[in-house]
C-alpha cells in the first residue's frame, strides 16, 4: 500500500513533467513562428525585388533614352 506522501509526490512529479512538456512545446512553437516569419520576410523581399525589376524594365522600354543618360551620369560620377 502506498502512503499519502508517496501519492502526493507522484502527483507533483506528474505535474512537473506536464509543465516541462508544455514549456518544450512553447519553445518549439516559438521557433516555428520565427522560421515562418523569416520565410515570409524573404518572400516579401523577393516579391518587391521582382516588382521593382519589372517596373524598371517597363520604364526602360518606354523611355530608352533614360538608359543612355543613366550610363553617362555614371561615367561622369566615376571621373569626378
Amino acid at each position: 500500500m502506498t502512503t499519502h506522501d508517496e501519492t502526493e509526490r507522484k502527483k507533483r512529479e506528474e505535474l512537473q513533467a506536464e509543465i516541462e512538456d508544455g514549456k518544450k512545446k512553447i519553445r518549439q512553437l516559438e521557433n516555428r513562428e520565427k522560421v515562418l516569419r523569416q520565410k515570409l520576410s524573404q518572400e516579401e523581399r523577393r516579391t518587391r525585388s521582382h516588382r521593382l525589376i519589372v517596373r524598371g524594365a517597363v520604364f526602360e522600354s518606354i523611355v530608352p533614352e533614360w538608359c543612355g543618360i543613366k550610363k553617362v551620369d555614371s561615367l561622369f560620377s566615376r571621373i569626378s
